[in-house]
């Protein structure tokens, strides 16, 4: 049957379970083709008109046992689900449950379509986190893959790719103390934007434009009082990580005073790790470069996306293939520890030439890390808006996807950290490849999320790691430029605030 040529009803008992049914049918299913509905007295032989699912497991289950239903114009297809005693007054329990009806959904869903997904149920942005859980339980990396297959539905390959990804990190997070953090410094501002952002980045007119002047005098604000109060705490920094936007759209001038506030605060030799993401080969000069290796920066990024001439107008980045190679040997004859590039797969028009005369123009360069990103379609997107969508069946994304971790293979880079998004190409995950020794910390405490990062600047998100828990709370900032601008002229830093959220 084609499910996705006449709609989808699935009936559930109450809420519960309906982000998670949502967030794995769409994987199979247009979700415009969906319908579900909620019956609090839905039981397992209710009818519903074919194709349709029914499910009467909710909060207010009784009994041991829970019942999925598929029912299409061939036949009825049955999963049960054993519930432990007592499940909805423990979360562990109800966990596995959510689980077991992924799993059950998942199965139920393959019979309706031929659709096998990389990640199985794994619809979160997080695999790895569940892959070190996992180790934890079963202390052998066989186990994990075992689980991951077997109770989750993920491919082989993908649940192997998450076993190396956690050998490669557990120093690192094992390396974690207290009283250390990582500090996010924002600059949403960029040249122009790409037709695939989404983020909350704003177009400027060239460094003269006043928005950059005022936005870096209220990120210095904040941020010198950020570092008096964290010194004060007796916090020390690990890392640093400048981002965007593109930072670098800042003058050579405004850089100097972003990067002297930094170093008038802090000792920089206590930071292990200062990451600058440039981003834009267009908005580099040697000017900028020199203040960065003055202020002890020793990564950076320097983002292509692709190196195919046609592609770079049609994503609406104003640089030409050629600046990107001046601005990367500019980077490299300066001594630039560590150097990453950014590329993008599922962009419009490109399929796997595009992709594979990108690898063959980069492998001279031999970098020392390359992080790949699967195009993902968000809501406030250009490439959304406008109807552009992907262009790559999920096959011929995953055939891209093969030859970019054999190219990374080639150039001795490992994976060294991975996420995943909604609405990416293929179903498959942005993942961070490295030469061994190289690999950025901030990427991985960032994501793995065991150590507290202290985010400042417009949109900016901190997260408090509680190790007490193993678990963090988010606290975004304003994301309205003007009006963070606004605020930390009459306020500066909300010392009082952090001191109430931050335990000692």
């Amino acid at each position: 049957m084609a499910i996705t040529q006449v709609p989808l009803k699935i009936v559930l008992q109450d809420e519960w379970l309906a982000y998670e049914t949502r967030e794995l049918v769409r994987l199979f299913v247009d979700l415009n083709m969906v319908q579900i509905t909620i019956d609090p007295d839905i039981q397992s032989h209710s009818p519903v008109t074919p194709p349709g699912i029914v499910c009467d497991c909710g909060l207010a289950a009784s009994g041991n046992q829970c019942r999925l239903r598929l029912e299409t114009a061939e036949g009825i297809t049955l999963r049960q689900i054993s519930l432990p005693a007592g499940w909805q007054q423990h979360p562990d329990a109800r966990r596995e449950v959510k689980r077991l009806y992924q799993a059950a959904l998942y199965d139920l869903l393959q019979r309706l379509t031929p659709v096998i997904l990389p990640w199985g149920i794994l619809t979160g942005v997080r695999p790895v986190k569940l892959a070190h859980q996992l180790l934890r339980q079963e202390k052998d990396p066989a186990g994990v893959i075992k689980r991951l297959t077997e109770d989750y539905r993920v491919s082989f390959p993908k649940a192997s790719l998450l076993t190396d990804i956690v050998r490669v990190q557990l120093p690192v997070l094992q390396a974690v103390q207290s009283h250390q953090i990582s500090l996010y410094i924002g600059i949403p501002l960029c040249p122009s934007r790409c037709s695939y952002c989404s983020f909350i980045s704003q177009a400027v007119q060239g460094s003269e434009d006043p928005l950059i002047a005022a936005y870096t005098q209220a990120l210095i604000k904040e941020m010198t009082g950020t570092l008096e109060w964290l010194s004060q705490k007796g916090w020390s920094i690990e890392t640093v990580y400048i981002g965007g936007g593109t930072p670098s759209v800042l003058s050579a001038g405004q850089m100097d005073g972003l990067m002297a506030a930094l170093a008038d605060n802090w000792p920089m030799e206590q930071i292990q790790e200062i990451t600058f993401e440039a981003g834009r080969p267009d908005t580099i000069t040697r000017e900028k470069l020199e203040i960065l290796r003055r202020y002890r920066v020793n990564r950076l990024s320097i983002n292509p996306q692709s190196l195919q001439p046609e592609t770079l107008v049609r994503i609406n980045r104003h640089h030409t293939v050629s600046r990107f190679f001046e601005a990367w040997q500019l980077a490299e004859e300066m001594g630039f520890e560590t150097i990453n590039m950014d590329l993008i797969i599922g962009l419009p028009g490109e399929g796997q030439a595009e992709v594979s005369r990108t690898l063959a123009a980069i492998a001279p360069l031999k970098p020392a890390n390359l992080t790949v990103h699967a195009l993902a379609l968000k809501r406030s997107s250009q490439l959304k808006t406008d109807g552009s969508g992907h262009t790559l069946t999920d096959a011929e994304a995953g055939r891209i996807m093969d030859r970019i971790y054999a190219f990374a293979a080639e150039m001795q880079l490992s994976p060294y950290y991975l996420y995943r998004q909604k609405e990416m190409a293929g179903h498959l995950e942005n993942v961070g490849f490295s030469l061994p020794g190289k690999e950025g910390l901030y990427n991985i405490l960032m994501m793995e999320e065991k150590q507290t990062i202290l985010g400042i600047g417009a949109g900016a998100v901190s997260k408090l790691y509680d190790p007490s828990r193993d678990r963090i709370d988010r606290i975004p900032h304003v994301k309205n430029i003007p009006l963070y601008i606004e605020r930390i002229r009459e306020k500066g830093f909300d010392k009082e605030a952090w001191t109430a959220a931050f335990p000692d």
